[in-house]
């Protein structure tokens, strides 16, 4: 007898070395080279030692397709046949315990995308925006894809898991809704460790299979079977090696308790409390708001539909009394409060104060844009104009302007806000 691990077995070798925890002639672990090949019914070969000298010494445990010969003669008629157990070890329970709480529906999980045990990826090609809906919800065992919209939603973190919750991974949306090509991104916590790692990903503007999300970078990943999630029906060993073995993958999504209570103020405001009013929005597109007015409020347009509205409008506010602006995304994950002074200034890469924002409570300096002859300013970001851009950090802009300035932050973050108040 050998007891070894799931993963030793179902991955993809030729006389490969494998992992046995302990056997009937150890209690200690050692490696032995199996087989488990792609086109060979009667793999994987389980051997007590090495798969050559196993075969003529009757220590084959595992084979199938009905395959004979001494690897069956040699074992199966002397020692009564064969057999396999498994089961869920005590050390494997406490690492799934936080997937099986978003099965469950605990710790403020939701589940919004499954794929089943086969061998294509998700069919979205919304590239995690959340837009994409299909298939009929049926829970995390389901063995069709489906998808419900989840783009509206507000929520800053993700978990990724097979659907026997035996890999998983813990991320922030901000890490997974950027762009980048094997690039570092962080994982909070996995299947893998407890603390924050980075691994390297892939979700670039033009692939459509993206994003690639593994548990560790993802060339190792691969192969190794750690892909947690891909799309656009991809298949290949970024399939074959995890869906088929692990009962498909499931997509959750929740907002944190961290990440309520930053956004408080945000909220605040999007419910019409603490003085605030929605004067201007534009919904989750690719381009940023029609208006040309540069935020002196003058422009009218659309029809006033409140925070969530998936349309562009603007009221008149010009004539209106007040002294702050809010800035803000519509999910709340990110915003700002600015004085009307720091804002309807004339200003080219300048430090300009924010009061509070969802990066911070107390008052600082962002480098922003507002020049008389450009109809896209103001450029109003969390920080930085240079950083903010590729980070998805953009609050404000006019004109329709797109290019990463929206296709950042836009799509992914339901729109943005512009709130007033005296």
């Amino acid at each position: 007898w050998l007891v070894t691990k799931k993963d030793t077995v179902l991955q993809w070798y030729s006389n490969g070395h494998r992992t046995i925890e302990s056997s009937s002639s150890s209690n200690e672990p050692y490696e032995a080279r199996w087989y488990r090949r792609t086109n060979n019914k009667e793999d994987p070969w389980i051997t007590l030692h090495d798969h050559s000298p196993s075969v003529p010494a009757g220590e084959v445990l595992y084979g199938e397709n009905k395959f004979g010969n001494i690897h069956a003669s040699n074992v199966l008629p002397i020692h009564n046949g064969a057999n396999v157990w498994i089961r869920l070890s005590e050390e494997g329970r406490k690492v799934q315990e936080g997937c099986l709480a978003a099965r469950e529906g605990r710790d403020g999980w939701k589940l919004v995308r499954r794929v089943g045990p086969g061998h294509m990826w998700h069919p979205a090609t919304d590239q995690l925006i959340g837009s994409d809906v299909y298939g009929s919800p049926e829970g995390p065992n389901s063995s069709a894809a489906w998808s419900i919209p989840f783009n509206t939603m507000d929520y800053d973190e993700f978990m990724f898991t097979t659907g026997d919750c035996q890999k998983w991974l813990v991320t922030k949306k901000d890490a997974v809704l950027q762009w980048y090509s094997n690039g570092d991104r962080q994982i909070e916590s996995s299947s893998i460790s407890e603390k924050p790692y980075e691994a390297r990903w892939y979700r670039r503007t033009n692939n459509k299979e993206d994003p690639w999300i593994t548990l560790r970078d993802h060339g190792t990943s691969v192969p190794a079977g750690e892909v947690l999630y891909g799309e656009n029906k991809f298949g290949n060993v970024h399939a074959s090696n995890v869906l088929p073995a692990y009962n498909g993958a499931n997509v959750y999504v929740r907002l944190s308790a961290d990440a309520n209570a930053v956004q408080g103020p945000c909220r605040d405001a999007a419910a019409g409390k603490a003085g605030w009013k929605l004067v201007r929005r534009v919904g989750p597109g690719f381009k940023w708001h029609p208006a040309t007015d540069q935020l002196l409020g003058t422009d009218e347009y659309g029809t006033p539909a409140g925070p969530q509205a998936a349309e562009a409008f603007s009221v008149k506010f010009d004539n209106q009394d007040f002294k702050e602006f809010m800035f803000s995304t519509g999910d709340c994950s990110k915003w700002l409060i600015a004085t009307k002074e720091s804002v309807l200034d004339w200003y080219s890469n300048k430090d300009r104060q924010i009061e509070a924002s969802s990066i911070s409570d107390q008052p600082y300096k962002a480098r922003w844009y507002r020049r008389t002859n450009n109809k896209e300013d103001p450029w109003i970001t969390l920080r930085d104009h240079s950083t903010s851009v590729p980070a998805g950090e953009v609050l404000y802009g006019e004109d329709n302007f797109g290019n990463v300035h929206a296709s950042n932050v836009l799509p992914a973050y339901n729109g943005a806000n512009v709130y007033i108040r005296s």
